[in-house]
């Protein structure tokens, strides 16, 4: 049941046969919503090999990413606790399988299990410093650097060094224009740390992309392992 997520990995093995009587294992397709910033949500998503995108989206219709959900954990985990509103957009950025369960299921068994009620906790709290860490970015990094370090962050949770993805999804990724993202995947296919063709980036040279990375992808990273452990 916990294949490949390590939020559901991490559970003690009473959790464990608590969560394996509420989920479900669903597919979701490439840029299928999961969640309208203002509207409640009525189920936690805990990703296998999908990649999900939490936008923040203008008034305008702007969007900027704030924080990628890959096998590392899932959204809807606090929801269950707390308020089941979201204010924020989530879309499946790659496509793939994941486990989904009702609120109200989640939020029963995490009231039974004190321990549940504490993994919850720990990996909301991940992700909350990724999308902090991700807003220092944002403002701080250069468009080479966060390209370099989501293309790590991807590659990470999906195990391969492709990454399907469109000019249009980098471009809400950065928070930049397309043609943005086009100079700067050409500035790194023409370095041989990338080949990008056809919405699909395969990383070449995975030490010098990290060379090229900001901070935050390593920061992040050590921030999800603080999490996994007891």
């Amino acid at each position: 049941m916990e294949e490949a997520n390590l939020f559901l990995k991490a559970l003690k093995p009473a959790d464990s046969e608590r969560m394996a009587r509420i989920l479900r294992r669903v597919s979701f397709r490439q840029d299928e919503v999961l969640a309208v910033e203002y509207q409640p949500i009525e189920r936690v998503v805990l990703p296998i090999d999908c990649i999900l995108s939490v936008l923040a989206v203008m008034r305008d219709g702007r969007q900027v990413e704030t924080r990628t959900i890959g096998c590392e954990s899932g959204y809807g985990l606090l929801h269950a606790l707390g308020s089941p509103v979201s204010f924020e957009r989530l879309l499946v950025q790659v496509p793939g399988d994941a486990w989904v369960a009702s609120l109200s299921d989640l939020k029963a068994a995490a009231v039974a299990s004190p321990d549940l009620m504490e993994r919850i906790v720990r990996y909301a709290q991940a992700t909350l410093i990724q999308a902090a860490q991700s807003t220092a970015c944002n403002a701080l990094h250069s468009v080479e650097q966060r390209m370099s370090r989501w293309l790590l962050m991807t590659q990470s949770r999906l195990s391969t060094p492709v990454a399907p993805l469109t000019q249009e999804h980098l471009s809400i990724m950065l928070g930049v224009q397309r043609t943005t993202v086009t100079a700067t995947a050409s500035a790194l296919k023409a370095r041989g740390l990338i080949a990008y063709s056809r919405g699909n980036i395969r990383i070449l040279d995975e030490a010098g992309l990290k060379r090229v990375a900001c901070e935050c992808f390593s920061t992040i990273d050590a921030a999800m392992e603080m999490m996994r452990e007891e």
